[in-house]
């Protein structure tokens, strides 16, 4: 069932025209207030708090962005303070060798007494003492020199990359001559192994 509207905008203009001026005004401004407040409840107050909430997410953007150039600003001299604990690591990894150069630091020894004239009669490694992440490695020593020889053989041994701990020390005369007293030794000495991850 249909329902037919007559509606004749003419007719109600016409209508309007005859309502007083106040009564028509009034009229008008509630209608300008209803459509106000449509708007700002229906569309304002919405788009407020979107922009209320990009605003939140630009400042915490903005402080990210600070801290990055922050970071950036300081980047060369973080770098250099890495590349410097990478050079004092090397460092110390070079007096604490691994066991592959520990050959070279035996060979290290036999030379520093060959430079000074002290004869290595034996140098015989023994079993290593596992640490945290170092393993001592004492082996016997006995060599046969001049005193003064025997000495800068001791000098020599302070002077190498690797750290190396002389001990105790059984210290017999050889023989005495016009030349010197000669002096054999015997005793153990400590060197010391970097434990990488292959152990």
């Amino acid at each position: 069932m249909a329902i037919e509207a007559n509606f004749d905008f003419d007719e109600v203009v016409e209508k309007l025209a005859k309502v007083p001026k106040p009564a028509r005004l009034g009229a008008v401004g509630v209608i300008v207030m209803a459509v106000v407040a449509g708007y700002y409840f229906g569309f304002h107050e919405k788009k407020n708090a979107e922009l209320v909430n990009l605003q939140g997410q630009t400042e915490e953007l903005q402080r990210k962005l600070n801290k990055v150039r922050v970071i950036a600003s300081n980047l060369e001299e973080f770098q250099l303070e890495v590349a410097k604990l990478e050079r004092d690591l090397q460092l110390v990894v070079k007096q604490l060798p691994t066991r592959k150069h520990f050959e070279d630091l035996l060979r290290d020894i036999s030379t520093a007494g060959k430079k000074v004239g002290v004869s290595i009669k034996s140098i015989e490694r023994t079993d290593e003492i596992p640490r945290n992440f170092y393993a001592e490695v004492p082996f016997k020593l006995e060599l046969e020199g001049e005193y003064h020889d025997i000495a800068k053989f001791f000098e020599q041994m302070a002077a190498l990359h690797r750290i190396v701990n002389m001990g105790a020390m059984d210290i017999k005369v050889a023989g005495e001559s016009d030349l010197g007293t000669r002096l054999k030794i015997k005793g153990t000495a400590t060197a010391f192994r970097f434990i990488d991850g292959n152990g």
